[in-house]
């Protein structure tokens, strides 16, 4: 079966031009939440298919570091036999958030056969530019970072490098769009330093509309490309691209 949709963005961005170490406008109170979120996703690319998809995370904020951790499953099966068996793990800690220059290290863990990896691992370390913050109304930044690459192919002949340096361009917008709708969207670009023609590229966009006070209705665009696929095993060919179209209740805690 295949999936095609297209989903056209339209973004505006404001710069804005502060001392280097100014304080952005900020909430000076400690904050802790949680999210959990199940829904179903159509997909096109490597994996054809309809999912399921299961999410959850971890946030705690103040003027020191803000810690984000979260995890994700997807999951499809037809006429018993599996179409999509993934997880992806992550966590991230942004140092003085506030400030316009954020350093961070993050760790993200992919394991997807299906996609030609029994794992990714990525570990990276950087900083974030705050381009605008107005709390509960816009938030946009920019990162850049360095990334360590470790990658265990389905491949058993090893004909790709299995570790890579690859430096990381990340922009971000979150935007009140309504009453109760947020819009984020999230870019990132990750060439390998050495080859540049080896590179990661990855959108996200999500519309987020506030249901009740915990319940939260998600609508996620999701877009990845690698410019180097992994070796055919089995018969089975990769390919660069990856969409998916995801439906799903929130719950924030």
């Amino acid at each position: 079966m295949s999936c095609k949709y297209n989903l056209s963005v339209i973004l505006v961005m404001i710069m804005w031009l502060c001392p280097l170490f100014a304080k952005a406008e900020m909430e000076k109170e400690k904050k802790v939440s949680g999210s959990l979120s199940a829904g179903g996703s159509l997909s096109s690319g490597n994996i054809n298919k309809a999912d399921v998809k299961a999410t959850g995370g971890l946030a705690v904020k103040d003027t020191t570091f803000e810690f984000v951790m979260g995890g994700r499953y997807n999951f499809s099966k037809t006429d018993d036999k599996i179409k999509n068996n993934g997880i992806e793990l992550n966590s991230k800690v942004d140092f003085m958030p506030y400030r316009k220059w954020s350093p961070l290290i993050a760790f993200e863990y992919i394991h997807n056969t299906y996609k030609g990896y029994n794992y990714r691992l990525d570990v990276v370390a950087g900083a974030k530019y705050n381009i605008y913050l107005k709390p509960k109304v816009s938030d946009y930044s920019i990162s850049l970072a360095g990334l360590y690459d470790v990658v265990d192919y389905t491949d058993d002949k090893k004909t790709l490098d299995d570790n890579a340096f690859r430096l990381s361009l990340r922009p971000k917008i979150k935007q009140q769009i309504g009453p109760s709708v947020y819009l984020v969207e999230k870019f990132f670009y990750q060439p390998q330093i050495d080859d540049f023609s080896d590179f990661l590229f990855k959108n996200e966009t999500e519309i987020e509309c506030k249901v009740t006070k915990i319940f939260y209705l998600s609508v996620i665009y999701e877009y990845d490309y690698r410019s180097v696929l992994p070796p055919i095993k089995e018969n089975t060919t990769y390919m660069h691209n990856d969409h998916s179209l995801e439906v799903a209740l929130k719950i924030k805690l």
